[in-house]
């Protein structure tokens, strides 16, 4: 009998580290067995969501993905006969096959992406707010009735003002921000572009590899401490129009 108010003796032996092991493996597999599969599921379903959408709205995207795929593995195929090694040709070929497809989707998603957006109020601070890197956006620092608009990035290439709209309102924007920045920046670079297809204007497809390709004139310290004096000098006069800003264009120009 044991005693009252005394503490039962811990179970030993081999029952013991059965039972001590057997739920430590239970409670691993019934936590995390389905821990790994869901990220890769919702990509899995992101990367379909997306091929539908594009495919609905660019029919040409399915016959160049399929000849980008084909072409390659077509002419392993005919280098394998001809070279007697058919089996490692066609891999090559495929390979080289799906890496073009890989490619072509991700061009035509891009161009499909800028298509949707072209055009409407914000969509130059939704490429750049998707872009990778330093890239301190203020969006608007001016705009009109009219929604042409200015917004304003800070970065290791200096200040960039971006002017998007229609007419001479975007130039009338974008010359009182310049006005109004030349104030507080002192020596540091100042750069303006204006969003359209006219001459001497960004074509918004390429306004990330424009800015890329800006020279980097400031150290990051430099670069704190301009975006603290420009943050000083608030943003726009007027509210932004109602509506969110564009941010449907991939993260660095492609699909993640």
């Amino acid at each position: 009998m044991t005693p009252s108010g005394a503490k039962p003796a811990p179970a030993t032996g081999r029952g013991a580290r059965a039972g001590a092991s057997g739920a430590g493996k239970g409670g691993g597999k019934g936590s995390d067995a389905k821990a790994p599969k869901t990220p890769r599921m919702q990509r899995f379903k992101q990367i379909i969501a997306v091929f539908n959408m594009t495919r609905q709205r660019d029919p040409k995207m399915l016959p160049w993905l399929l000849l980008a795929v084909l072409a390659p593995l077509v002419v392993g195929i005919l280098l394998g006969v001809l070279l007697g090694s058919i089996f490692l040709f066609a891999v090559l070929g495929l390979s080289v096959g799906l890496f073009l497809g890989l490619n072509v989707f991700s061009r035509r998603v891009q161009k499909t992406a800028y298509a949707e957006i072209e055009g409407k109020p914000g969509a130059a601070a939704g490429v750049i707010d998707r872009m990778r890197g330093d890239w301190r956006l203020t969006a608007p620092v001016q705009v009109n009735r009219n929604q042409d608009l200015v917004s304003r990035v800070v970065c290791r290439a200096g200040v960039v003002l971006i002017a998007e709209g229609r007419g001479r309102g975007p130039r009338d924007l974008l010359g009182a921000e310049v006005r109004r920045v030349k104030k507080v920046i002192g020596d540091a670079p100042l750069h303006d572009i204006i969003i359209g297809n006219g001459p001497g204007e960004v074509p918004l497809p390429k306004l990330q590899n424009t800015l890329m390709r800006k020279p980097r004139a400031l150290k990051k310290d430099q670069v704190n401490a301009l975006d603290r004096r420009l943050k000083a000098l608030g943003g726009a006069a007027m509210p932004l129009p109602k509506g969110p800003m564009p941010k449907s264009v991939p993260r660095g120009g492609k699909m993640r």
